[in-house]
Order: C-alpha cells, then sequence, then structure tokens
C-alpha cells in the first residue's frame, strides 16, 4: 500500500510541476489536463449544429454564459454569419445578422459582446441589444470591470473609459493584469497609466504572443535572420524580472 501510495504522489507532482512551453509554431502551449468536451459541432441536412448534452443550438460556435447560450454561424461563403442569444432553459432570445462576424469577443459576466464586420466594431448589449457601431480595427478587448478598450486605426486613439490615447503604434493586443491595462504592440509592452503608454519591456525580435497563465505574463519574442527564425518563451509577474522559461528554432524543431 504504500508504494500506491507513493506512486501517486510522484504523478500529483508531476502534473502540478508542469511548466509552459513553446509548440512547433512559436506559441504558448497551455499545459494542462484534458477536459471531457462540454459540446461538439454537427452538420444535419447541410445546416451547422451546435450539440450539448441537453441542447440543440444554431450555428458552429459555442459560448456557455452565467445565465443562457451564446452560438454564432461564422463560415466564408455569400451567406451571412450570425449570432443567437439563448436564454439558460435553451429558448432563443434574439439572432443578429452581419455579413461577416470576426473576433467574436464576450464580456466576464455575459452582458456584453464585440465582434468587427469587416467595417467596423458591433458593440451589443445583451440585457437590451442596444448596438453601439464603433470605428475601430479588430484590436479591441472587454477588461476585468466589463470596460470596452479598442484602437481607431483612422485617427491613432486608443479609447478607454471615455478617454482616448494617441497610438502611432498599432497595437496587437490588450491585455488586463493584476488591475492594469498593457498595450501590447509590434515591438514594445506598454502599461496604460491615464492618458499615457509607458514602457515596459522592449522585444529583441518582435511580438508573436502573449497569455496571462496561473497569474504570470508570458510573452513570445521572436527574431528572425535570413532564412531562419527563432522564438523565447518569457514569463514575468511584474516587469521588474523577467525570466526565460523556452527556447526554439529552426534547428530544434
Amino acid at each position: 500500500m504504500k508504494y500506491i501510495v507513493l506512486y501517486f504522489l510522484v504523478v500529483l507532482v508531476s502534473f502540478s510541476g508542469f511548466s509552459q512551453k513553446l509548440n512547433r509554431l512559436g506559441k504558448i502551449e497551455i499545459n494542462e489536463l484534458p477536459k471531457m468536451p462540454d459540446h461538439w459541432i454537427e452538420k444535419v441536412n447541410g445546416e451547422y449544429k451546435v450539440v450539448t448534452d441537453s441542447f440543440v443550438f444554431d450555428g458552429n460556435t459555442y459560448y456557455s454564459l452565467p445565465d443562457g447560450f451564446i452560438t454564432s454561424l461564422e463560415v466564408v461563403d455569400e451567406k451571412k454569419d450570425y449570432i443567437k442569444h439563448y436564454n439558460s432553459e435553451g429558448k432563443l432570445l434574439a439572432t443578429i445578422l452581419s455579413d461577416r462576424i470576426i473576433n467574436l469577443k464576450i464580456s466576464k459576466n455575459g452582458n456584453k459582446l464585440a465582434f468587427y464586420n469587416t467595417e467596423n466594431i458591433i458593440l451589443l448589449n445583451l440585457q437590451n441589444y442596444k448596438i453601439d457601431t464603433l470605428i475601430g480595427s479588430f484590436i479591441y478587448a472587454f477588461t476585468e470591470a466589463e470596460d470596452f478598450i479598442y484602437y481607431n486605426s483612422e485617427n491613432k486613439y486608443i479609447y478607454y473609459k471615455g478617454s482616448r490615447i494617441l497610438s502611432e503604434t498599432y497595437p496587437n493586443q490588450f491585455i488586463r493584469y493584476k488591475g492594469k491595462i498593457y498595450v501590447i504592440t509590434k515591438n514594445v509592452i506598454y502599461e496604460l497609466d491615464g492618458l499615457n503608454l509607458f514602457p515596459k519591456y522592449v522585444f529583441k525580435g518582435r511580438f508573436f504572443d502573449a497569455k496571462i497563465i496561473n497569474d504570470e505574463f508570458y510573452i513570445v519574442d521572436k527574431i528572425e535572420k535570413r532564412k531562419s527564425e527563432g522564438f523565447t518563451l518569457y514569463k514575468t509577474s511584474d516587469f521588474n524580472k523577467i525570466v526565460i522559461v523556452d527556447k526554439l528554432d529552426d534547428l530544434n524543431r
């Protein structure tokens, strides 16, 4: 019996000791135990369906909300894309049609969603279905408090909490981390403070990927040289100390 207990302890330690690493494409690989899927996609009579243990919805993407469900149809053809909002009993509440639905994002408490339709950002309140059409790019995010941050590439301003912040460089991603907003561009990670952007990290090459995992900030720095490329994965908890976690280049793929 002692050997059995020791064996399970070793297994638990090995799982808990997993560290993040780069996949073969240079993206951050999330190490976690596989989970049983809570839904799957089927095509029934030529129509995409989302199937769960309890419901069958229209669409080919699925999001579970605290008080319902969102599905969407996102395809590359001449048909219109759509978003469908269902309540917790599976009743259809609303359908939103669009020529294209790109980069669909839903706020944490499920009260708002946003997507890009190739021309504008569409911001939708799921409580009253009020729509705001914002002039901007497909770079946007909901913050923890459901505030919306986005970039208008026409006038080069970031819009956040009623303020606008000049950014001559196109943002690649917005990330909220430990109560702060970080703006990631091709070459620099900035901290947004009031109306100013303060550089926190300068890439040796260029930005390739970023994720918050287990309360740590992971960054991938991509360096290209003539006919080769390399990726370095870093992590930090405060941008004062940044450590290398993994490296990948053409020789060790």
